[in-house]
């Protein structure tokens, strides 16, 4: 095939696309059959005929035309296309080429594995925690494994918005509407603690809205096996390290990680409730050491206040969701489901949305043919580019507690801390 095709820049195309694995050089030469004569010299008109011909995704092509080969084929999983960024990788759209599924593959790059051991182990036990569960409200995980250095958890692929991205865009839900998601929730967590796992990462966008209003519970990265001993306290969390996103965290969590149970799970979707209703988390604005104070201290607006549309007695179940003493909150996900069912609407409910749905059928052609979002064109899996500017050396970045995860370290600010009130002492003392 190379060769065939005299144009210099095309012949290196077609080189890079059987480098790529991504066709064969007979699926090459069946697809360029036919293919006019004027558009053989010209490498983005060829790719654009393999676009459209179903052979390449349109992220796919665009790597190819700018010479990267490596990392759209991993394993038995072809990239079709990134869907999003995480913090500890990319988020693809791929086809597993054993039975033509489409996956949504979660990919953690061998240079962040090589230097952040803290972020391979906690990859690697989302890969376990993943498959301790199975529920139609939770993402399912068909496979894990790693392929030249490159870890990744093979999920379901879920059309749809986060109820983060959701509220955002549309305004706090009505309250019914809200009842019938947070039920799904709901249900989806009493199965994660009957496996004998706290979630510790509840927040809006770790529940995905889909096409036909359901709801999905993603991520397990944090999860906590109860009862877990020997667990690395970086990675699992302990005294002195915050393990969670800060505008929806338990207050019990924030002083020790590792010592939680399910009504943590319920402190963090009582929060996320009260997002959804008010389009504000309970304690908007400061720092994350600022978020830790308040979550441990100060109650937040009353719910009705924001949003009038609430019932009285829907708001008080929602701050009791979010009660600092986890003795005063609802004892399981199952107890606030049954405080929900009586708010839910008596409207008939779609199915769950299934693989061959126009939802998802559209979601999945807009990813493989339309346009890749600026801020995700440059990613690819094996090479992935470094974030611009340093971080200090700590054991996890501290975030706002929007859609990203947060991790605090607050041993070695404390300790500062007393070492400055030591000296203040002492300088007093001398000036005395």
């Amino acid at each position: 095939m190379p060769g065939v095709f005299m144009d210099p820049a095309v012949d290196s195309f077609l080189k890079t696309v059987l480098r790529s694995g991504l066709l064969t050089r007979e699926q090459l030469q069946a697809a360029l059959r036919g293919l006019p004569k004027p558009q053989r010299h010209d490498p983005q008109a060829l790719a654009d005929h393999l676009v459209a011909g179903g052979q390449l995704s349109r992220f796919q092509a665009h790597k190819l035309r700018n010479g990267t080969a490596l990392g759209l084929v991993l394993g038995p999983f072809q990239v079709l296309s990134p869907i999003g960024r995480g913090g500890m990788g990319t988020v693809y759209l791929a086809r597993d080429t054993r039975g033509n599924q489409v996956v949504a593959l979660k990919v953690l790059p061998p240079k962040r594995a090589r230097e952040e051991e803290r972020l391979l182990a906690r990859f690697q036990r989302e890969m376990e925690m993943s498959r301790r569960v199975a529920h139609p409200n939770l993402a399912w995980t068909y496979d894990v494994g790693v392929q030249s250095g490159v870890y990744y958890i093979a999920m379901e692929y879920i059309p749809g918005k986060s109820l983060y991205r959701l509220v955002a865009d549309d305004g706090p839900l009505p309250v019914r509407r809200a009842a019938r998601l947070f039920a799904e929730v709901c249900a989806a967590l009493e199965h994660a603690h009957g496996q004998g796992l706290v979630h510790r990462d509840l927040k809006p966008s770790n529940i995905l809205i889909t096409p036909n209003d359901h709801a999905k519970v993603l991520d397990l990265g944090l999860a906590l096996v109860q009862g877990e001993v020997n667990a690395d306290r970086e990675v699992v969390g302990g005294v002195g390290y915050v393990v969670g996103s800060m505008d929806w965290i338990a207050p019990e969590q924030t002083l020790d990680a590792s010592r939680v149970d399910a009504r943590s799970d319920v402190y963090g979707l009582g929060c996320t409730l009260y997002y959804t209703l008010s389009g504000r988390p309970p304690f908007p604005g400061g720092t994350s050491l600022e978020k830790i104070q308040r979550q441990r201290t100060e109650q937040p607006p009353r719910l009705e206040q924001l949003n009038p549309a609430v019932p009285p007695s829907f708001a008080d179940m929602v701050h009791k969701m979010m009660a600092k003493s986890p003795s005063q909150r609802f004892a399981s996900a199952e107890a606030v489901r049954q405080q929900l069912l009586p708010w839910m609407p008596d409207d008939p409910v779609l199915p769950m949305d299934r693989v061959g749905d126009t939802g998802y059928q559209k979601a999945v052609n807009t990813l493989r043919v339309g346009e890749i979002p600026a801020e995700l064109i440059e990613v690819i899996v094996i090479q992935s580019p470094e974030p611009s500017g340093q971080h200090a050396p700590m054991p996890a970045a501290v975030s706002a507690g929007g859609p990203s995860r947060d991790w605090v370290w607050l041993g070695a600010g404390l300790v500062g801390f007393w070492v400055l009130v030591v000296l203040a002492i002492g300088l007093v003392m001398l000036l005395r």
